[in-house]
Formats: structure tokens, C-alpha cells, sequence
């Protein structure tokens, strides 16, 4: 997935802050390792395995994260 369609999709979490829309990645074999929120002004970025909930006020910030969890989580499977 591109930068700019993730970036996209974390503008609408934050436009449609009162709704209740979640952003679930997946591994290879359909496996959650990531769900995004956005609540009480901030991103909420949750590893599936660990439950360990990271936040973040920017989508700049929120783009990193995700992007080194999922790296991180490949690199990890791939070796």
C-alpha cells in the first residue's frame, strides 16, 4: 500500500472522528497485526499480538509507526 493512500486513510479516520472506523493490517495469512483508531484527538496504533497501544497526535507520526511495525513484523517472518 502507498504512503499517500494510508495517509489518505488516516485523514478519513480524523475527518469521521465521531463515527467509529478502524483500520485492521493483516499479515500474509489473513492474521490482524495492526489496528489504527482515532479517538480523543489522537491516533491510536495497536499491535494485535501484544495489545501494546502506541499514540500519536500527527498522521506523519502514525505513518512511521505503522510502517516500522509492519517491517518490523516481516523481517521477523522472513528469517
Amino acid at each position: 500500500m502507498s504512503v499517500d493512500h494510508l495517509r489518505t486513510m488516516l485523514n478519513t479516520l480524523k475527518q469521521y472522528s465521531n463515527c467509529e472506523i478502524s483500520l485492521t493490517f493483516n499479515d500474509n495469512n489473513q492474521q490482524p497485526l495492526l489496528f489504527v483508531y482515532y479517538k480523543n484527538n489522537l491516533f491510536e496504533v495497536i499491535n494485535a499480538q501484544t495489545l501494546v497501544v502506541d499514540t500519536f497526535e500527527a498522521i506523519e507520526s502514525t505513518l512511521t509507526a505503522i510502517d516500522n511495525e509492519i517491517e518490523h513484523k516481516f523481517k521477523k517472518t522472513s528469517t
